[in-house]
């Protein structure tokens, strides 16, 4: 037995975030439906490459899941809708904050019809402040939050990161937040609000540089292939390609020069 399995969600998101996050969910156990729109359903059924005329990418971080499509701006959807909310335990949710109020599908709706509702939403910078109006992707995350400042070479132009950090990291988030809301339901018997913000769950990735800004107020700069404490830790090129070498501690790097290399003398350098 899986250690989900009596938990139901409903899957009101799309793309990445909200999809990995269910994705997990699904894999521990959980029945999870996935609610699409019409035309067309999540917006990563048409990203490429695809099989069997099915996106690989949707696919991908759709699994274990069950799928129906309803217009939520008709009322004879919104009812079905309802009805499902009515049994479900989680509800996860990607709109732009002010969507799931107009289309009547917020938190307060849910709350009236399933008061132990773990309504969990995901979103570029939360439900209040300044930017919750705004539209959030992984890239804008990337360069609002300084990561593409310190990514790549010193002196070059800033580079995002090879995958999407920020989206896997909010359903990261998005996960154990639920399942903290879940065993709460359990020993009280409510359900709550959940406000992921993606540009927010990737600062704890900063941990060292905000640790050498606030003790010295250095600001991180880009460190090309090297590490920004730890040396060696990085990729050193050999006569027939590249190996990893990290010496993480000075246990390791004593080795390295002795075992290694065989030239204890480095250690004194």
């Amino acid at each position: 037995m899986l250690p989900l399995e009596r938990l139901k969600v409903l899957d009101v998101s799309q793309i990445m975030a909200g999809p990995y996050c269910t994705m997990v969910l699904g894999d521990m156990g959980a029945e999870v439906i996935k609610v699409e729109k019409i035309n067309g359903g999540d917006d990563s059924r048409q990203m490429g490459p695809y099989v069997n005329d099915e996106s690989t990418c949707f696919s991908q971080i759709n699994r274990n899941k069950k799928s129906i499509s309803l217009n939520l701006k008709e009322e004879r959807a919104r009812e079905i809708f309802y009805r499902l909310a009515r049994e479900a335990d989680v509800v996860v949710e990607n709109y732009r904050p002010g969507v799931t109020t107009s289309l009547k599908i917020d938190y307060d709706t849910l709350k009236a019809i399933n008061p132990g509702i773990i309504y969990c939403s995901i979103s570029g910078y939360g439900q209040t402040g300044p930017y919750s109006h705004r539209g959030g992707f992984d890239l804008v995350a990337q360069g609002m939050t300084g990561l593409m400042s310190m990514t790549g070479e010193k002196g070059r132009r800033p580079l995002k990161t090879g995958v999407a950090v920020y989206d896997i990291g909010g359903g990261i988030t998005a996960v154990y937040s639920i399942l903290a809301a879940y065993i709460h339901r359990m020993a009280t018997g409510e359900g709550q609000h959940i406000d992921i913000a993606i540009t927010e769950c990737g600062l704890p990735w900063f941990t060292w540089e905000a640790a050498a800004y606030f003790s010295e107020g250095k600001v991180p700069e880009p460190t090309g292939w090297r590490h920004r404490v730890s040396a060696p830790y990085q990729a050193v090129k050999a006569r027939d390609g590249y190996l990893m070498l990290g010496c993480a501690n000075q246990r390791t790097w004593e080795r390295f020069c002795g075992d290694v290399l065989e030239r204890p003398a480095l250690m004194e350098d």
